[in-house]
């Protein structure tokens, strides 16, 4: 009996000895988090609105923040992006995109249609809100870039 229980204690000690370690992975960082949200489907602008919340009416708006409601938004995780027509569904044009300041402004270059650094007011899933300063008679005004999935 000893014996048996000298064999059964070497046993569990060596398959102890041998079990590996399970590895806590680290929880996502806020760019990893951000780049997913981003790249899980495109995103359109819904409305345009005052530092407040309120919307503001289309058609007071300058022309080149107009154009924002005539495109879908493709990030892709490779930090390419395109503008895609809405009703076509072919890409108008295309650029690069980027995070900065750790994930807290975005970078968009598609030329004409989107181009600057937009400091994130919030990303979700659902909602993302881009700050963004316009250009009015000469007059800067700063107002939101209130996007949605475009699905």
């Amino acid at each position: 009996m000893k014996k048996w229980s000298l064999i059964c204690f070497v046993f569990i000690s060596v398959f102890l000895a041998n079990c590996k370690k399970v590895e806590v992975t680290d929880t996502p960082t806020m760019t990893e988090t951000a780049v997913s949200v981003l790249t899980t489907n495109p995103w359109k602008v819904a409305k345009i609105t005052d530092l407040n919340g309120n919307a503001i009416d289309k058609n007071l708006l300058p022309t080149e923040v107009k154009s924002f409601f005539e495109v879908y938004i493709y990030f892709k995780e490779d930090k390419t992006v395109r503008a895609l027509d809405p009703v076509a569904l072919t890409v108008q044009q295309g650029g690069v995109w980027d995070l900065l300041d750790n994930a807290k402004t975005l970078l968009i270059d598609l030329g004409k249609t989107f181009k600057g650094n937009y400091p994130i007011n919030k990303l979700e899933r659902a909602r993302m809100s881009l700050r963004h300063t316009a250009v009015y008679n000469g007059l800067n005004f700063d107002v939101y870039l209130e996007l949605v999935p475009a699905i």
